[in-house]
């Protein structure tokens, strides 16, 4: 009978090791990614201490600047631009930080003739 259950051993050391695992995992301080992809203006709530990003695509040339946020619950962090590129224009990826409690909203102001793209972060 013990010969028959010899496998559980690699099993039953493992668990330690998995818990510990998934603590770390689960108590980290940005559980949560949150995206938002579009080019009209839109509204979302996000919760505080989260990282999200929002997705914008240009048609024609041009790209859109930095934006400006209205409040300090929301701190930009940086854009880069999202792969594969498409024949239409550059798709950017700007990511934030939504830091504390409150409204922002962020412009999106573009260099050529897209229109101007305004959302509003409310952060929980």
């Amino acid at each position: 009978m013990i010969k028959s259950l010899s496998f559980l051993t690699p099993i039953a050391r493992a668990i330690p090791i998995l818990t510990i695992l998934t603590a770390f995992a689960c108590g980290g301080k940005n559980p949560v990614s949150v995206s938002i992809k579009g080019n009209t203006n839109q509204s979302f709530d996000v919760p505080a201490g989260t990282q999200f990003s929002v997705t914008l695509q240009t048609i024609g040339p041009g790209e859109y600047n930095s934006p400006s946020v209205s409040s300090q619950a929301v701190h930009f962090l940086d854009v880069s631009q999202v792969s594969p590129n498409v024949p239409a224009g550059p798709t950017q990826r700007f990511r934030f930080n939504a830091a504390t409690r409150g409204t922002a909203v962020i412009v999106f102001q573009h260099t050529g003739n897209n229109r101007t793209v305004e959302d509003t972060v409310d952060v929980r």
